[in-house]
């Protein structure tokens, strides 16, 4: 598992149009319920025209930001750029230069074992230049995961891969929309993705071959209004973490504050994680903190690692 409270610090990662110029009034006037993090996306651009104007766009939006931030104080979000492919990265690097300081990390889209050395080596490229690291979000492409006979191979090349860049992989995200298309799936609200089968057998898939080394974060979910969507939103969140997830692709600034409610740590946890990482009690199992429970350090060291990371970034709840 990862030892840092970075790899956890994503929660509800919400995307938005890079030429979006109303976001920079929403971060500085902080509308969102905080913590959350922000993803720029060139997905509206059709062609290369479009793609540089939303480019000088976002340029302005980073810069306002840079200003403003020396002047007052206001929550800035983890900020990720969307690339559009793997070349897109240089091109970035060449036209935004040392404002990619305020860029916690890329994220990869379609990352898969024929492009994914390409997008290291471009990362690599630009981290040895830049001032502060930039992570990378290897965004997979589940359409090409649901092959039977090849998943486990393309899994396992996948993680291989990554590995040469193991420090620098922030998060994996995983986009189930594809996926769902190509089944004709679409949940209700008082559904989960869980109770598809042929998509709940590839995510978990994908948490038994990739979590030991990386945090997976968890595919959005659609609804953000009407009767029921925060039950149902809160009760897939619970899935999900109960599935090896961490944090989770939003759609809508509502969703964020179900999520962060949702991550954070009950007290319980807390203290029970604290009696399990004490050394004095490394090597015995004994009752939890209201006699409910046994925690045993052999089995539930790394659960108590991440409950106290979760906890540096979502805080604790009585529970």
């Amino acid at each position: 598992m990862k030892d840092s409270s970075i790899y956890y610090s994503v929660g509800a990662l919400l995307y938005t149009d890079a030429n979006n110029t109303g976001i920079i009034d929403d971060i500085m006037l902080e509308r969102f319920n905080i913590p959350f993090s922000l993803a720029f996306s060139f997905d509206m651009a059709s062609n290369d025209a479009e793609a540089d104007k939303a480019e000088n766009i976002l340029i302005k939006t980073l810069d306002k930001l840079f200003v403003s931030k020396k002047e007052r104080e206001f929550y800035i979000p983890k900020l990720f750029i969307k690339v559009l492919s793997t070349s897109h990265i240089a091109h970035l690097y060449k036209k935004f230069g040392s404002l990619l300081d305020m860029i916690t990390g890329f994220i990869l889209p379609d990352f898969s074992v024929s492009n994914a050395d390409i997008y290291i080596y471009e990362m690599q490229r630009i981290n040895s230049v830049l001032s502060t690291p930039v992570y990378i979000l290897p965004e997979l492409d589940c359409v090409s995961l649901l092959d039977l006979r090849n998943r486990y191979n393309y899994l396992y090349a996948i993680k291989e891969k990554l590995a040469t860049y193991e420090d620098y992989v922030l998060n994996i995200l995983v986009a189930a929309g594809s996926i769902l298309n190509m089944l004709c799936v679409r949940h209700r609200v008082d559904e989960s993705i869980y109770q598809s089968g042929p998509v709940a057998g590839l995510l978990s898939d994908i948490v038994s071959t990739l979590s030991s080394d990386y945090i997976i974060s968890a595919p959005a979910y659609e609804y953000y209004a009407g009767i029921g969507w925060q039950e149902g939103l809160g009760k897939e969140i619970e899935l999900d973490k109960l599935n090896g997830f961490v944090g989770k692709t939003v759609v809508h600034p509502k969703q964020i504050l179900v999520v962060n409610d949702a991550y954070k740590v009950p007290s319980i946890d807390y203290d029970d994680a604290l009696s399990v990482l004490d050394d004095k009690k490394m090597y015995r199992s004994c009752p939890n903190v209201n006699n409910t429970r046994i925690n045993e350090p052999k089995i539930h060291y790394s659960w108590a690692m991440e409950v106290i990371l979760l906890a540096q970034y979502f805080g604790v709840k009585k529970y």
